[in-house]
């Protein structure tokens, strides 16, 4: 727990408030209450910055006369949060064998296992060889992890899941705030990974954390291996997904949806029910129509691209004038 004068000195912020209020986590604007530090990068989210509960906000001075409660004003908002979200991040050490506080019930655990204090691990559960789960996880009842698998602390996994060697449950999203010399600052990821029931992770799949709420996977979701999920990314109920596809951050999929082998999701999208991506395609925009999708395009720079898209939604036009003019041609 950290007071706002010692956080205003950390990120050398001007304090508009009360120095003394103590605050022991962060939020985002909509979740956070009067212990909880939150903050707002520009006027787009003013309606829940006027809302908010929390107990002190970072932003610019542009937006201080909105703020309900106490300011940290900065120059650069997102590095000043990068920087102070480590101060919140729990670090874990690693200790052979399986802590006292754990409750394992009846589950085949092998010896080679670390699993950490408050634990919890449902009934019939297996775990195999060198996995690794750390604080204040808990797993339902039947699952069933192969070895070398990886659930870091606080996630929480549902009934009959099965998590292949090599996944990673919970692992450091992909934040990054850069400063004035062009130098990159982590951001901590303060939320969890929770997974519904009876979901399948395959093998060497990462599945993010999120930045402050949690990463969610549904209950009925096949994920295949290779994939990454990045932070705050939901996966609807019963969808699937093929090896090697990517999707990033704040992503929705919706139910379910059959997701292609190598396809690239981008971050912030919202893709809607019974959607099916067809192999190596990439999502850049929301879908919001069921349907069968394919979007295939070789590598280019950036300007030459913008140059093919303009012609590539103009092939309609540009085909009925010709076919036009092929006709004139023939009657005369």
């Amino acid at each position: 727990m950290h007071t706002l004068g010692e956080i205003a000195e950390f990120i050398n912020a001007k304090l508009v408030g009360d120095a003394s209020v103590k605050i022991n986590g962060i939020a985002s604007l909509q979740r956070s209450n009067s212990n909880q530090l939150s903050y707002i990068v520009n006027g787009k989210h003013k309606r829940d910055l006027i809302s908010s509960q929390a107990g002190v906000v970072i932003l610019d001075k542009s937006l201080l006369d909105d703020c309900p409660t106490n300011a940290l004003i900065v120059d650069d908002v997102y590095l000043s949060f990068a920087k102070i979200s480590h101060y919140f991040k729990k670090q874990i050490t690693h200790q052979a064998g399986i802590h006292p506080s754990a409750k394992i019930n009846n589950a085949k655990i092998s010896t080679t296992c670390v699993i950490g204090e408050n634990v919890i691990i449902g009934h019939d559960c297996v775990i195999g060889p060198n996995t690794i789960i750390e604080d204040n996880v808990t797993i339902g009842d039947n699952a069933y992890l192969y070895p070398n698998v990886t659930i870091l602390q606080g996630c929480l996994l549902g009934k009959n899941v099965v998590i292949s060697s090599g996944a990673v449950i919970g692992s450091e999203g992909f934040g990054n705030a850069r400063d004035n010399q062009g130098r990159w600052h982590t951001i901590a990821h303060l939320g969890n990974v929770v997974i519904g029931d009876n979901v399948t992770i395959g093998a060497n799949t990462a599945i993010d954390r999120g930045t402050l709420e949690d990463t969610e996977i549904h209950s009925g979701v096949r994920i295949d291996n290779l994939i990454h999920i990045a932070h705050n990314v939901i996966i609807g109920q019963d969808t699937a997904i093929a090896a090697n596809t990517g999707i990033a951050g704040s992503t929705t999929l919706g139910k379910h949806c059959m997701i292609g082998g190598m396809v690239g999701i981008v971050g912030h999208l919202n893709i809607c029910d019974d959607v099916v991506v067809n192999a190596k395609s990439t999502v850049d925009k929301d879908i919001k129509t069921p349907g069968v999708y394919t979007g295939i395009m070789p590598l280019m720079s950036h300007k030459q691209w913008q140059n093919v898209g303009l012609w590539l939604v103009k092939l309609d036009k540009i085909t009925k004038y010709l076919n036009i003019k092929l006709k004139n041609l023939k009657g005369k």
